[in-house]
């Protein structure tokens, strides 16, 4: 069985498809799925669960930010970068919504393509293999699948947006995320104004249910979990 990253590139325009896919090739070494409309990428994406797509927004059968809605709603960890011949703040704040890693304008240049889809790679969750299980120490574990805190075998009652923090976190465990990305992560409104004190609130919530030392922060508002 491979063991390859997988990435799905979603685009009407064949020729375009094409020339980006070949580019890529030659960068990375991914299994590679093409799709030409979005419920074409849909059908992919439901047999092969590809770790990263890179998408069009304007394709016949299925536009895509409705293709992007399907995949949320099946998971909330692939890494998504939009690719689209329209500056639309409407848009664009769908698209943020939806928790993409990036919104690139064509004609796409293909260093910020190679950007995108690194930080793709950089941001990737990173779960036991094989599973949906993080282990924050030897007698907790969070469950991304039940979205459930476990100890000793015993659930750990948690809120709602202290669900969603462990999930991010765990998410990107051993990496920091910035109090300014847990807190659009986490709230899911990009109307409301920024703020800082929430994220620190809503840490120091979890923290207190959390094994003492497992959730750190640095200066500058990042946090992590050792």
């Amino acid at each position: 069985m491979s063991h390859k990253l997988t990435l799905l590139y979603a685009e009407d325009e064949s020729e375009t498809r094409s020339n980006h896919i070949e580019y890529l090739k030659a960068r990375y070494d991914f299994e590679f799925l093409e799709a030409g409309d979005g419920e074409e990428a849909l059908s992919l994406f439901k047999r092969h669960k590809p770790q990263i797509i890179l998408t069009d927004i304007n394709m016949p059968h299925m536009d895509g930010l409705s293709f992007i809605k399907e995949v949320r709603a099946l998971s909330p960890h692939t890494k998504i970068v939009i690719l689209s011949a329209h500056d639309d703040r409407d848009r664009l704040m769908t698209a943020l919504g939806l928790d993409v890693v990036n919104y690139l304008l064509k004609p796409i240049n293909r260093k910020k393509l190679s950007a995108a889809v690194d930080l793709a790679l950089e941001t990737l969750p990173r779960y036991d293999e094989g599973s949906y299980i993080c282990r924050i120490d030897s007698n907790t574990r969070w469950d991304e699948q039940t979205k459930e805190l476990y100890r000793d075998g015993e659930v750990i009652v948690l809120t709602q947006f202290e669900k969603r923090l462990l999930s991010l976190l765990c998410g990107y465990k051993n990496s920091e995320v910035s109090s300014h990305d847990i807190f659009f992560h986490v709230w899911r409104d990009f109307e409301t104004e920024y703020n800082e004190s929430s994220v620190r609130t809503l840490v120091k919530k979890l923290r207190k249910k959390l094994p003492e030392g497992t959730l750190l922060n640095s200066y500058g508002g990042y946090y992590r979990l050792a």
